[in-house]
C-alpha cells in the first residue's frame, strides 16, 4: 500500500473532516431528523397560545392537539421488527 493511503486511512476524525453521509454499519440505525417536528411544537404552542389571546376555543384545541402529537412524534422510538408467537403443541 502507498505511504499516502495509509496516512489517509489512519488519520483522526476532526470535527471539521466529517462527512454528512457517513457509512452505516449494518446494525446501525439510521439518524433521525426532527427539525418537522419541532416545527410542529412550535406551530402548536403558538397556535394554542393565539387560540388563548382570542377568544376561540377551536384554535386552542387544535394547538394543543398538534403540540402534543408533534411532542409525542419526537419522543418516539423507531419500532423493530417483531418475533413470531411460539405456538402450542398439538
Amino acid at each position: 500500500m502507498p505511504r499516502s493511503e495509509d496516512a489517509r486511512t489512519n488519520r483522526p476524525d476532526t470535527a471539521g473532516s466529517r462527512s454528512r453521509s457517513r457509512s452505516r454499519g449494518p446494525g446501525e440505525p439510521r439518524p433521525r431528523r426532527r427539525a418537522g417536528a419541532w416545527l410542529a411544537v412550535f406551530l402548536g404552542v403558538w397556535a394554542a397560545v393565539a387560540g388563548a389571546a382570542l377568544p376561540n376555543g377551536l384554535v386552542l384545541a387544535a394547538g394543543l392537539v398538534m403540540a402534543a402529537l408533534a411532542v409525542n412524534r419526537l419522543g418516539a422510538e423507531p419500532r423493530t421488527a417483531r418475533r413470531a408467537k411460539p405456538t402450542a403443541p398439538p
